[in-house]
């Protein structure tokens, strides 16, 4: 590729498309090396690689990366880091089961997560031996995670109910001294 220079800058000037090179075939050894990734009969992706590319942006649907992502930077150990997102993840399922009406917003979501990387720190400083450290990491914690409740709740009772019909299967019917039933 011929070297051009333009108002005193040097640049590369690309090739037409109708002139491009060949270009240089790889080592043979690599060649072989990416045969190996392959298996006989399969298209050489690894089980399950396909799943979130193949929902497409469904897959991130409703999670932000600031309140649902445990982040590597944090400064504990790796185990504590997996912890610390799997904590998360239930604690957060659990309060949208529980008490959210089955959703947990973002703000709850953002709560655990401070909670939970509170209490990763605080079993780190716990592993160092600063007991005072710990203690008010275990006090964040706490106070974190009652937030994320607290929010969890308020969320849930500003939700519409619905339209307010019960569904036939969950009627509450009335038995008659005659033992008879009726509907409400």
């Amino acid at each position: 590729m011929p070297e051009q220079t333009s108002h005193d800058f040097k640049y590369i000037e690309p090739e037409r498309h109708d002139e491009l090179s060949d270009g240089t075939p790889a080592d043979v050894g690599e060649q072989q090396d990416a045969s190996q990734e392959r298996k006989a009969g399969g298209r050489g992706i690894a089980p399950g690689a396909t799943l979130v590319p193949a929902r497409g942006g469904r897959a991130r649907k409703g999670s932000t990366k600031l309140t649902h992502h445990v982040p590597a930077a944090l400064p504990v150990s790796d185990a504590l880091k997996a912890r610390a997102r799997f904590a998360r993840k239930k604690m957060t399922s659990e309060l949208a089961r529980e008490v959210g009406g089955g959703r947990c917003g973002m703000l709850a979501s953002a709560f655990v997560k401070l909670g939970v990387e509170d209490m990763a720190m605080r079993e780190a400083a716990l592993v160092e031996g600063n007991v005072d450290l710990a203690r008010r990491l275990g006090e964040s914690a706490r106070m974190h995670l009652l937030y994320a409740r607290e929010t969890c709740v308020k969320d849930a009772g500003t939700r519409p109910a619905g339209d307010g019909k019960v569904p036939p299967w969950m009627q509450v019917v009335e038995v008659d001294d005659d033992g008879k039933g009726s509907k409400p």
